[in-house]
């Protein structure tokens, strides 16, 4: 076709190439595999934008976004895709929005809950675990919950101009194992005034910016590629922790081994069958066809909450990290007596009371023991 002043003019044609057309020319990519996977990316702060960011971008086609917090104003200097508009709206929710904005090739989907709310059961469902948290609590819970699935994570921490990035994989240390004495001392705190209605441990925020927080996601990002291409050649960060100091831009990769006195540490699990959470335990052995000798145990913290020697309220059962706030009689503001009951067996009175959905995870992994063998179940509550 001709212009005004005479000229031929060359349509082209500026779709014809895939988007992914260059980083599809790296020898090793595997742009189908990337398209297939499951990616859960928990944490939607900072690293949680850039991490996301990422993916879309490189086209992993299917990202889960856990998260519970809202956006506050000083997320927006930090967070690429959060905008004045969205403050106080849920962060996983903006972020899945804005995920599938970027790259209609990607499904996103969010949960707006501590990920030990959709609980261990719930990793089976994805490929790899990335992980942008701001707490101990969570990042314990997601190493011993992401061993037994058999799910390799990657995490990510951030302060001030400082990051550091760690493959956790099944065979290999926890994030529970590079903990120090002074770490401990501030998870055994926060754990102790859990159960009695304190939110949150009283502090200052860390100090962080958006370059940090994008250098320590892109390191990320960049290795949960290789392993989402099944490239394990290119494994880099296995048992090692990769750290930036940004003030001097030095880096340098430290080993770390597993502690032998880990409480953390479990086998891979096979799970025999999928079962919906029932009414109460007893059902759970005829469900299972265990014997009537068998033993009920769980991963995680399992508890009992008395009745309350005020108001005589009902006893409440469940899932600690589920039942916060129910350490304290809602009736009567006393201090309750918990116990923790790591088994159970049939003729346990706990066997025979009404289950309350609302105190167990999504979806959770148990295990039957009896002399006749070992055998472990994913119950599944309503979403």
């Amino acid at each position: 076709m001709s212009t005004a002043n005479g000229s031929d003019e060359v349509e082209i044609d500026l779709t014809s190439e895939s988007p992914y057309d260059r980083q599809e020319r790296i020898t090793w990519w595997d742009q189908k595999r990337l398209l297939a996977s499951n990616v859960l990316v928990v944490g939607a702060g900072a690293l949680g934008n850039e991490i996301v960011k990422n993916l879309v971008l490189v086209g992993v086609g299917n990202i889960t976004i856990v998260d519970m917090d809202i956006i506050e104003h000083t997320n927006l200097a930090r967070c690429v895709f959060f905008r004045r508009d969205d403050e106080l709206k849920l962060k996983a929710e903006v972020l899945a929005r804005e995920a599938e904005r970027m790259n209609p090739d990607v499904t996103a989907i969010f949960f707006t809950c501590p990920v030990q709310e959709l609980g261990d059961g719930f990793l089976l469902d994805f490929d790899l675990i990335i992980a942008g948290l701001d707490n101990r609590e969570a990042r314990v819970w997601l190493g011993g919950a992401a061993k037994r699935t058999g799910k390799v994570w990657i995490d990510g921490a951030i302060e001030g101009l400082m990051g550091k990035v760690q493959t956790f994989v099944p065979d290999g240390p926890c994030y529970a194992c590079t903990m120090g004495d002074a770490d401990w001392e501030a998870l055994t705190k926060r754990l102790s005034c859990k159960l009695l209605g304190v939110e949150e441990m009283e502090g200052g925020h860390t100090p962080t910016n958006a370059t940090t927080s994008s250098i320590i996601a892109g390191i990320q990002t960049q290795e949960a590629i290789k392993y989402l291409v099944n490239e394990p050649t290119l494994y880099a960060l296995e048992n090692k922790v990769w750290r930036m100091l940004g003030e001097q831009m030095a880096t340098f990769v430290s080993l770390v081994e597993i502690s032998e006195d880990c409480p953390f540490h479990f086998d891979v699990i096979k799970v025999s069958k999928s079962l919906p959470l029932p009414n109460q335990i007893s059902e759970l052995w005829q469900l299972c066809d265990q014997p009537e000798d068998s033993r009920l145990s769980f991963y995680d913290d399992f508890i009992t909450i008395m009745e309350c020697s005020g108001c005589a309220s009902e006893v409440k059962f469940g899932y600690k990290d589920l039942m916060k706030k129910q350490g304290t009689c809602q009736n009567c503001d006393l201090t309750l007596t918990v116990n923790l009951s790591s088994r159970i067996y049939l003729g346990d009175d706990i066997s025979q009371w009404k289950i309350e959905p609302n105190f167990w995870p999504h979806k959770t992994l148990v295990e039957f023991k009896s002399d006749t063998g070992t055998s472990r179940y994913l119950l599944e509550r309503s979403m």
